[in-house]
């Protein structure tokens, strides 16, 4: 017969095995930008901006004191920020044309930057109106 302190260190073990250690059991944030893509030329009236955000839910409430994992999306053409957005794809209107260097992050629902930073790498992107659908 095995002793309680055997049966105790097993319990353990198994309990530290299943554990996440206390870290957020979804994972770390990610964000992803699906479209456009680097050295595209896209129509201005609207840009259209597309992500995929994991681990990390969107709104578009501002809350003062937001609870881990909720935020928006912030995007920037040339360091400028242009959109705050509580959903994955954006819709920027007229945008003139031009050459731009489109980033996007995430940040709290009070806006701070998440620590660690979230975001994606800038691109560079032509906007001409002779793209837009008619």
């Amino acid at each position: 017969m095995a002793s309680k302190g055997w049966f105790a260190r097993m319990l353990f073990l198994l309990f530290v095995a299943c554990s996440d250690g206390g870290s957020d059991s979804q994972g770390s944030p990610t964000l992803e930008l699906l479209s456009p893509h680097d050295g595209d030329t896209v129509c201005g009236t609207p840009l259209v901006i597309e992500t995929r955000v994991t681990n990390f839910e969107l709104t578009n409430e501002d809350i003062e004191d937001p609870p881990p994992g909720l935020g928006h999306l912030h995007v920037y053409l040339n360091g400028q920020e242009v959109a705050q957005a509580g959903q994955e794809t954006v819709e920027i209107n007229d945008v003139a044309d031009g050459e731009y260097q489109l980033r996007c992050d995430l940040a709290k629902a009070n806006h701070d930057a998440l620590d660690p930073y979230v975001g994606t790498d800038p691109i560079y992107i032509t906007v001409d109106a002779k793209v837009c659908a008619k």
